[in-house]
């Protein structure tokens, strides 16, 4: 849309993209600037609200576009790298989320007459989790 790959890479810690070069500087740097005009023009609140929500919108949109392209702008090492990074954050992610379940199963063991003895979210995100698995699976290889 309207920033580039090549202009961004992998952040270090957390999840999304980061600048690397001047341009991709200057792009997040807009976006602040822009922002900030709007907050600072006279509007109504809710106008003023709807122009910073539609700014940052354009922001996230734009930088997830971006980030699903970065891809092919970095190179196979560095490819390679986030894939070993992601599938790690996955692994720690299933066995902090059975973790978490089995220690709410022992906490509440004598509380729970009927229904889930943990929170049935951790359940729905397991699920989620493995169901996005599946979907990339069969999507890739139906593609080759």
């Amino acid at each position: 849309m309207l920033g580039k790959p090549e202009w961004f890479t992998y952040r270090v810690a957390g999840w999304g993209i980061a600048p690397r070069t001047w341009q991709g500087w200057v792009y997040v740097g807009a976006f602040v600037a822009l922002v900030f005009t709007v907050t600072a023009l006279p509007l109504s609140e809710g106008t003023r609200n709807v122009l910073v929500a539609a700014a940052v919108g354009l922001f996230f949109l734009d930088a997830l576009a971006i980030w699903v392209r970065m891809g092919d702008s970095h190179d196979e090492r560095q490819r390679l790298h986030q894939l070993i990074i992601e599938r790690n954050c996955s692994i720690a992610a299933v066995f902090s989320l059975v973790a978490a379940g089995c220690w709410q199963v022992a906490r509440h063991q004598s509380t729970y007459a009927a229904g889930f003895p943990f929170d049935p979210f951790l359940l729905a995100v397991l699920g989620v989790m493995a169901l996005t698995k599946l979907v990339s699976t069969l999507y890739l290889r139906w593609r080759m």
